[in-house]
């Protein structure tokens, strides 16, 4: 607990320094200040937790000071002293979330109890914090593990790690039951960077978070003194380092898998995703009902699992729903709630293959979908066509064609026409053969002027400065 003294006294400040160093092993005082002017840059500079703040002082007075540094850090916390017993005072040091009024010369009892009772608050709002942080970290994670990338996770990840330039993840599979904490314990002694542990679908999720980039050495050196640390009961599969949270789901896949692929075969304790790995037993049949889920064909799929599902074993189930989780996250397809552990009988798989077959129809349906829109913009773009007129021909509500259009092609339907346009007179300009005027009306502008503010935005030029440029070379 840091504690910063201001007052004007010395002999004030001396006593104060010398019974907290005396009676608070744990607290430590960093800073004094003899006026209000001093405390506001030492509160700044020391980023105490608690300011004993006397009213009474030259210049700025307590008051002010405290008003000052409340405003740029509401948490610290401030004990107030003063010489006068005035309740004005203390009323107004309410609004600035005074802990405690002590009059001088302070007792030590009564000290005491206002450093201790703020000290309890203190701790009681860290504790309250690093519960936050902990279930958002578990929700950037969960996200993550889902495929759900969006807005909210994007923000979420620059507020915990806005320093984040690159992460993996690695899954801990054992073959009897987990300690977590020593698991925990053994993450946080070997591991540099902050990272996230959740369980999930009996296995142990790990993510690392990076300020710096990554090297593949560096990964398999951590997660083998991590591995012989934990036992030979543990597998540890390694997913690739990556640079952004698409890829970072990506990364979860691969961990997920590799463990699945080292306790399966027993030749290695860890390692990274072997994408060539080979299953015996029933692969062929798990590729087939892969492979229908991946054409949308759920009446097939669902026949082929039903005559073998007796047959196929808890493992090649499982190799058949990382198969399948694998396929929608090279699409980036988020399945919300769907889960190896939700699966436990095969009327659960039948449900989950008719979910998965109606999400792959759905994305093949939009990509569709987007191509025509596509094809359809090019070909009516020198019309007034609107994104209203788009999604209509296209059979899609306007709010879901725009989001999905944005989601295909990294670029709003306003954007995309615009760039078509542009580059539509672009050519038009280089061709030489009509006036700039014709050309405005030929790419969709009905106003000259405006086609002109558009094209100098989109190239830095208007259309005579690039077509004067154009034709000077």
């Amino acid at each position: 607990m840091r504690i910063l003294i201001a007052d004007d006294e010395l002999l004030e400040r001396q006593a104060m320094k010398k019974f907290i160093r005396e009676n608070f092993s744990e607290m430590d005082v960093v800073g004094e200040a003899a006026n209000g002017r001093m405390a506001i840059e030492l509160a700044e500079k020391m980023q105490p937790n608690i300011i004993f703040m006397d009213i009474k002082m030259p210049g700025i007075n307590g008051l002010e000071a405290i008003e000052q540094i409340y405003a740029s850090q509401p948490s610290i916390k401030f004990i107030l002293v003063s010489a006068y017993n005035t309740f004005e005072y203390a009323k107004q040091a309410m609004q600035y979330g005074i802990k405690d009024y002590l009059l001088k010369p302070g007792k030590k009892e009564e000290i005491s109890h206002a450093l201790l009772r703020v000290q309890k608050e203190i701790l009681h709002e860290v504790t309250i914090e690093e519960e936050k942080q902990q279930l958002l970290k578990e929700k950037l994670i969960r996200r993550l593990i889902r495929q759900h990338i969006d807005h909210e996770v994007i923000d979420l990840q620059k507020k915990l790690f806005p320093t984040l330039k690159e992460g993996y993840f690695f899954v801990l599979r054992s073959e009897g039951t987990y300690d977590v904490q020593k698991v925990r314990s053994s993450l946080e002694k070997q591991l540099c960077q902050p990272f996230i542990l959740y369980e999930v679908n009996d296995v142990i999720v790990v993510l690392v978070l990076s300020s710096e980039f990554i090297r593949k050495e560096e990964q398999l050196t951590v997660v083998r003194t991590i591995q012989i640390g934990l036992g030979a009961t543990i597998f540890i599969g390694i997913g690739r380092s990556a640079d952004s949270l698409v890829n970072l789901s990506l990364s979860y896949r691969e961990a997920y898998t590799a463990s699945f692929q080292l306790k399966k075969d027993q030749k290695s304790k860890y390692g990274f995703f072997q994408e060539d790995q080979q299953y015996s037993g029933h692969e062929d049949l798990v590729t087939q009902i892969a492979q229908g889920v991946e054409k949308g064909n759920y009446n097939e799929t669902l026949m082929v699992f039903k005559e073998n599902q007796q047959i196929l074993t808890l493992d090649e189930k499982e190799n058949l729903y990382i198969r399948i989780q694998n396929i929608f996250s090279k699409r980036n397809i988020s399945i919300a709630g769907s889960s190896i552990s939700s699966l436990q009988t095969n009327k659960d798989w039948h449900a989950y293959l008719n979910v998965c077959c109606m999400h792959m129809n759905e994305y093949c349906h939009s990509k569709q979908s987007m191509t025509k829109a596509k094809d359809y913009i090019e070909a009516h773009y020198a019309k007034g066509i609107t994104l209203e007129e788009v999604a209509a021909f296209v059979n899609l509500s306007p709010n879901y064609f725009s989001n999905l259009f944005k989601e295909e092609f990294d670029e709003t339907f306003i954007e995309f026409l615009t760039k078509t346009r542009m580059e539509s007179a672009k050519s038009f300009i280089e061709e030489n053969s009509y006036s700039l005027k014709e050309i405005s009306f030929m790419v969709g502008y009905k106003d000259p002027n405006y086609f002109s503010r558009v094209f100098k935005k989109y190239f830095h030029s208007s259309p005579r400065q690039f077509q004067d440029s154009f034709f000077d070379k």
